[in-house]
Formats: C-alpha cells, structure tokens, sequence
C-alpha cells in the first residue's frame, strides 16, 4: 500500500504549534509510477499523490527556515523496496497584485 505523508514533527521550532503527521493512501495502479507534487509558500505545504487522487495540506510555521535557508525533506519508509526519484523545483516568483478598480 502507498501513502502520501506530511511529518510536521520538524516544521517549527514554535511550541504549541501542530506537529503531526497527516496523510493517506494513495491508489496506484499497476504499471503506474508513483508521482508527488509539492507546492511549499512559505507556511503552506500541499502534496499531491497520483495527479490528486490524495491531497494532503499542512500549514507549517518555520521560525529559522525562511527563504533561503529552507528545507524540503523526501523519504522512503518501506521495507525491502529499491526507489528511483527524480525531483525537479522551480522558485515561483511573487504574484504582482495592484489594487482593484471599480469602473463608475
């Protein structure tokens, strides 16, 4: 069975803060590679398994990871599995949002 995961445990260093693991199982069907998405934005992290067949959204509040000195972590945890990942990252620029004009 596969499953799709956010570990919070090392997200913050803020006490009384969520901290726990959230997810689900993620249906593959044979003969599909397992594929994840990851949107991070600051304190939002979205993963999405199988083209969204499991969502998973954690809201995260780094205290000494910000901007350049943040992390992103992938693992394994099965057993007697050999993995072969490929990760490609992209930085999205800053939306540019001006204020709205009402036509009179």
């Amino acid at each position: 069975k596969n499953w799709l995961c956010t570990d919070l445990s090392r997200s913050s260093k803020a006490r009384g803060v969520d901290k726990q693991v959230y997810g689900g199982p993620v249906p593959v069907v044979e003969g599909e590679d397992y594929t994840m998405r990851l949107l991070v934005d600051h304190s939002i992290v979205e993963a999405f398994g199988q083209g969204g067949r499991t969502c998973v959204t954690s809201r995260v509040y780094p205290t000494t990871a910000i901007d350049g000195a943040a992390r992103v972590f992938l693992f394994n945890n099965a057993t007697n599995l050999s993995v072969t990942a490929s990760v490609k990252m992209w930085k999205l620029d800053s939306a540019k949002i001006g204020p709205f004009k009402i036509d009179s």
